[in-house]
Parts: structure tokens; C-alpha cells; sequence
């Protein structure tokens, strides 16, 4: 059985420069779980889930069609967004 890794992706806006795009593994899955199973730990992680870059930034959550969580700005002005999404380990 795969092993599934919760990956936490954040693109920062700091001030006149480019975008800054960082991936963070949250969680491991390791327990013989199938993308079913996993997707439903990664729906219960996003609910709980606040990233760093928009604590103190009202925002949404939406769900993509492939399984990806989206902490999306409320604001129309550029703000950091992150995506909360499900990844299969291949190797170590």
C-alpha cells in the first residue's frame, strides 16, 4: 500500500518582490490506507487547518475537483494563499 503525505503549499507575497512558493509535508499516512481513506484524513486535516501566511487575513476555504483545499484572501488586494493537498510517496 501507498504511503500518502498531506502537503501544505504556500505562495507568500512579501511587499514589491515576486511571489515566494514553499511546500511543507504536514502529515505521513502511513498506515495501509487507500486514496479513498486518505482523502477523507485529508478532509478532516483542512478543516482544522489554519495556514501561518493568513492568520489574521479573513479568508475562504474551497474544495477542488481533484481533492485539493484552498485557503483563499477575502480581500481583493495580492495576499498569500496556500493549498492543502494529498500526495503518494514513491521513495524515500
Amino acid at each position: 500500500m501507498p504511503v500518502w503525505l498531506i502537503v501544505e503549499e504556500e505562495t507568500r507575497i512579501a511587499g514589491e518582490g515576486a511571489p515566494r512558493r514553499q511546500l511543507t509535508v504536514l502529515d505521513r499516512l502511513t498506515r495501509n490506507r487507500t486514496r479513498t481513506e486518505a482523502l477523507a484524513e485529508l478532509d478532516k486535516r483542512a478543516r482544522r487547518h489554519r495556514p501561518d501566511s493568513l492568520k489574521g487575513v479573513p479568508y475562504t476555504v474551497a474544495r477542488d475537483a481533484d481533492g485539493t483545499f484552498w485557503y483563499l484572501p477575502k480581500s481583493g488586494k495580492p495576499h498569500s494563499s496556500c493549498a492543502l493537498r494529498l500526495m503518494e510517496e514513491i521513495r524515500r
